[in-house]
């Protein structure tokens, strides 16, 4: 998850942010893993699914996900990922009701901070009474802002 000083996560169902530092940090950070994310987040991830192990969450039964498979919740996404055979980590991109529902169940928190405001209309839920211990904490000063990636755990 990252957030801006507010906790805001979205606008309008995309990032209400274009950093280059954060983005490249999601992507390596996650690579080889499976991506679970709601339909919002796969459109704006789309491209960089071909490449990728994505499940796509929709109650829509028309909704199809090119590069994705598709998942009705939460509990049938990760039965999925399971099914895939391997153990590779499981990532929960987002949105923020997948969020909310994962916290409880999640093992660890990457959480970047971005040190700026964005206006938005998505904010990210609670997560610091399931999440109390941090493991790192790495700041990087980019050329717009500093961003704070923290891991932590249960």
């Amino acid at each position: 998850m990252a957030c801006d000083r507010n906790n805001l996560i979205g606008k309008n169902g995309k990032l209400p942010w274009d950093i280059r530092e954060d983005w490249n940090y999601f992507l390596k950070t996650t690579y080889n893993g499976i991506l679970i994310m709601g339909r919002h987040c796969y459109n704006e991830f789309e491209e960089h699914a071909k490449k990728r192990e994505v499940i796509a969450l929709s109650r829509n039964p028309d909704q199809h996900f090119p590069y994705a498979h598709k998942a009705s919740s939460l509990v049938e996404s990760l039965q999925i990922a399971k099914n895939l055979g391997d153990n590779r980590t499981i990532w929960i991109c987002g949105g923020n009701n997948i969020y909310k529902e994962a916290l409880p169940l999640a093992d660890r928190l990457y959480l970047t901070e971005i040190d700026a405001e964005y206006s938005g209309d998505i904010y990210l839920p609670a997560w610091d009474k399931h999440f109390t211990k941090e493991i790192s904490s790495q700041t990087l000063q980019t050329s717009t802002t500093e961003l704070t990636f923290r891991i932590l755990s249960k």
